[in-house]
């Protein structure tokens, strides 16, 4: 058996909270939605509310146990066993995807000389690294660099408030509605609900406080994801916003106070690559720990190289440009996502309250 690796709160929900914004410093967010993304953003976030509550309350009916476990315990062995192959092989997408738009963006305005096969697995290594040190590393590397990232995003926008202008955001509503909520739609389906993947990491149980873990790592995560992205679009405008491959950085390039403070973009990329690093290294761990339990593997530590490598190239095959990566996001991800992400864990949580209800009960019964 393996031994069970405990985070504490602070660091469940720093881990939560890193993993949603890790791509928004790059890619834009509810961008049918035009001028009125950040209703968008604001109306994702309060849809995501109920299936944080779901996580958490799997962690409360079936204690110190991951989703895999608690697949087997519900659908037995045999049906437990497919569908946690079936979320194995979402997550192995979602890391091939991940590890693509960070590859990309480091060779889009950094290195375009180099070959972006280098780069994936330069960070690939990175991320076997981490991995095999183990959840308990990650969540202490979390605590240490998630206020760090924090404190560029916010100096980076406090800096930029000369450069913002209010009419980018104007009018409001001149759409309608209907953009507004196709753009929560897809901010829920990307990034806000991948949190699918921490009930397959943590073992929580009523302890821990999982309601606050959950409901503080989506607050605060969100909370950031919108100020960035408000940020941005109040720099660069709404049309800037939604063409441009990377708008974040094409807003940290407009820092300019005086002749002291210019062209630090770097620092802006630097935090995005340290967020992109803990997001593809928890991918990565959901995937190695998946297959040990579909597979009865005692250590998954010795399969994250192999795992990570034939996933890398998988990416590197799959996502031969920023293009295709452009089209697969907007054509395929929100279909592939939806049942993964959204009706997968409504039937978990619904067969685990039926599964629990007897026992529950007859205990109230006594």
């Amino acid at each position: 058996m393996q031994n069970r690796e405990v985070v504490s709160n602070i660091q469940s929900i720093y881990l939560i909270s890193l993993f949603i914004i890790s791509e928004t410093f790059a890619l834009a967010r509810a961008v049918e939605a035009k001028n009125d993304f950040w209703l968008s953003i604001i109306l994702a976030i309060a849809i995501t509310v109920p299936f944080m509550l779901i996580f958490a309350r799997l962690h409360i009916l079936f204690p110190q146990k991951d989703l895999f476990d608690i697949n087997e315990n519900i659908f037995g062995r045999f049906l437990g066993k497919l569908l946690n192959f079936a979320l194995i092989a979402y997550v192995a997408f979602n890391f091939m995807s991940v590890l693509n738009v960070f590859t990309q963006f480091i060779v889009t305005v950094s290195f375009p000389q180099t070959s972006r096969a280098v780069l994936t697995y330069i960070f690939i290594l990175l991320c076997i690294w981490m991995v095999r040190e183990g959840l308990e590393v990650m969540g202490r590397w979390a605590a240490l660099f998630t206020p760090i990232i924090f404190a560029m995003i916010f100096l980076t926008v406090f800096a930029l408030i000369p450069e913002m202008q209010i009419a980018h955001i104007l009018p409001i509503l001149h759409n309608g509605i209907e953009p507004v909520i196709i753009g929560s739609l897809a901010t829920v389906l990307f990034p806000l609900s991948e949190t699918v993947v921490f009930p397959m990491l943590l073992s929580l149980d009523q302890h821990h406080a999982p309601y606050r873990i959950y409901l503080l790592g989506l607050l605060v995560g969100g909370f950031v994801m919108l100020v960035l992205l408000f940020s941005q679009v109040l720099v660069v405008g709404i049309e800037a916003y939604t063409t441009y491959f990377f708008p974040g950085h094409l807003m940290s390039t407009r820092i300019n106070i005086g002749t002291i403070l210019q062209r630090i973009e770097i620092v802006s990329s630097a935090s995005y690559l340290l967020g992109g690093f803990i997001k593809i290294s928890i991918l990565l761990l959901a995937v190695t720990k998946g297959f040990t339990k579909v597979f009865n593997i005692s250590e998954y530590r010795f399969i994250v190289t192999p795992m990570a490598l034939l996933i890398g190239i998988f990416s590197y095959v799959t996502y031969p440009s920023s293009i295709r990566m452009l089209q697969w996001a907007e054509d395929v991800w929100g279909y592939f996502a939806a049942p993964f992400q959204i009706f997968i864990p409504i039937m978990i949580y619904v067969a685990a309250e039926i599964k629990c209800y007897p026992a529950r009960h007859g205990t109230a019964k006594k």
